[in-house]
C-alpha cells in the first residue's frame, strides 16, 4: 500500500511538472498560471434593489480581476454597466437591452461588450440592463419598475438555455442556485473539484485541453437545462415569464438564444438537431405570437474558433466572443 501511494505521489508530481513545461511554451489549448488561491474578492459592485432583485450600485467603478481577464467596470446614474448616463426625458429612441451577465459584459472591456459594439455600428444608443447572476423572473421585475420607463423602440431579450430555464420543483423559483443544489450533488462536486484544480495546479491546463480535443463536456450534469432540455413544466414556466416581459410595452423585440461551449459540445457529440425539441417550437411559437424575431447564435458559430468566443478560465464570452455575438445579431438585424 505504501509503495502504491509512493509511486501515485511520483507519478502526479511528474505530471504536474511535465504540465508546468508545456504551459509556459504554449502547448496547451489552454494555458493559464494557477493563482495558488481561491478567488474571494467581493464583487462590491453589485447589491438588490427596492424589490430584491440583484442589480449595480450607481455612480460607481470598480475593477474585476480574475485568472483570464482583468477589466473595469463602470455603472451610472441609473446602475447600467455604461459610461454614458440614462434619462427618461431623453427624446431619441434607443435598444432595451434585457438579460443577465452575458448581456452586462462580464469579463469584457466596456467598449469590447455586446451592447457597445451594436450601438457604435448602427448609431442607436443600447441601454444596458443586463445583470450577472440573473434569472427570467428577476428580468422581467426590472424590466417593468425600471427599464420600461426609457423611451426605446426595440428590446433584445438575451435568452441563455443551460441558466435561464426557470426550475418549478420549489414553490421559491425566483433563484438558481437552488435550482442547481437541489438537483446536482455529484456535478456539484466535479464542478468544485474542477475550479479547485485550475486554481492550485497547471495539470489542469492538460485536463481542459485533453477534454475539449475530446469533446467531452465536463458538465453533463447541466444539460437538462441546456440546448436540449426535456423539462417541459420549467420551459412553460420560464415562457409564460417572456412573453409577459415581451407584452408588456408594444415594441419589436428580439430574442437572442445564446449556447454555452457546453452547448456547442453537446451539438457537435450528439449530431442531432434541437430544433424539433418541445421548447425550440415553443419559444418560436411565442415570437410568432408576438412578432418577435429569434436570432439563434448557434446557427452562426464557427466550431473551429469554439474555444475562442468564451474566456479561458470560465464560460463567459471573451472579446472574442462579444464581437462574434454582436456581429451575428446585426446580420439578421439589418435584414429586418
Amino acid at each position: 500500500m505504501k509503495k502504491t501511494l509512493i509511486f501515485i505521489s511520483i507519478l502526479l508530481i511528474f505530471f504536474e511538472i511535465t504540465s508546468f513545461i508545456f504551459t509556459k511554451f504554449e502547448l496547451f489549448l489552454f494555458n493559464e498560471t494557477p493563482k495558488y488561491s481561491f478567488e474571494t474578492k467581493k464583487k462590491d459592485w453589485k447589491e438588490l434593489d427596492i424589490n430584491g432583485n440583484k442589480w449595480h450600485k450607481k455612480n460607481y467603478r470598480s475593477r474585476h480581476i480574475s485568472r483570464c481577464f482583468d477589466v473595469e467596470y463602470y455603472y451610472n446614474n441609473v446602475g447600467a454597466r455604461d459610461y454614458n448616463d440614462y434619462f427618461l426625458n431623453d427624446q431619441k429612441k434607443s435598444i432595451m437591452l434585457i438579460g443577465d451577465s452575458f448581456a452586462e459584459g462580464y469579463g469584457v472591456e466596456i467598449d469590447k461588450i455586446f451592447a457597445k459594439i451594436v450601438e457604435k455600428k448602427i448609431n442607436k444608443k443600447v441601454l444596458n440592463f443586463g445583470v450577472s447572476g440573473s434569472n427570467p423572473k428577476e428580468h422581467i421585475s426590472r424590466y417593468i419598475n425600471d427599464g420600461s420607463n426609457f423611451n426605446f423602440d426595440e428590446l433584445i431579450y438575451f435568452f441563455l438555455p443551460i441558466n435561464d430555464f426557470v426550475n418549478t420543483s420549489k414553490k421559491n423559483n425566483d433563484d438558481k442556485k437552488n435550482y442547481r443544489t437541489s438537483r446536482l450533488n455529484f456535478d456539484i462536486l466535479k464542478y468544485n473539484l474542477a475550479i479547485t484544480l485550475s486554481q492550485f495546479t497547471y495539470s489542469y491546463n492538460f485536463i481542459r485541453s485533453a477534454y475539449h480535443l475530446l469533446n467531452i463536456d465536463l458538465r453533463n450534469g447541466f444539460e437538462n437545462s441546456s440546448y436540449y432540455t426535456q423539462d417541459k413544466e420549467s420551459v412553460n414556466y420560464t415562457f409564460e415569464v417572456l412573453e409577459n416581459l415581451i407584452k408588456f410595452k408594444d415594441v419589436k423585440s428580439y430574442i437572442v438564444i445564446i449556447p454555452s461551449i457546453y452547448d456547442i459540445n453537446n451539438f457537435q457529440k450528439k449530431n442531432i438537431s434541437y430544433k424539433n425539441l418541445y421548447w425550440y417550437k415553443e419559444i418560436y411559437s411565442l415570437a410568432e405570437r408576438n412578432n418577435t424575431i429569434i436570432i439563434d447564435l448557434m446557427d452562426f458559430v464557427n466550431f473551429e474558433d469554439k474555444l475562442l468566443y468564451f474566456h479561458s478560465c470560465d464560460g463567459h464570452w471573451s472579446e472574442y466572443g462579444s464581437e462574434f455575438s454582436a456581429n451575428s445579431f446585426l446580420k439578421k438585424y439589418k435584414r429586418n
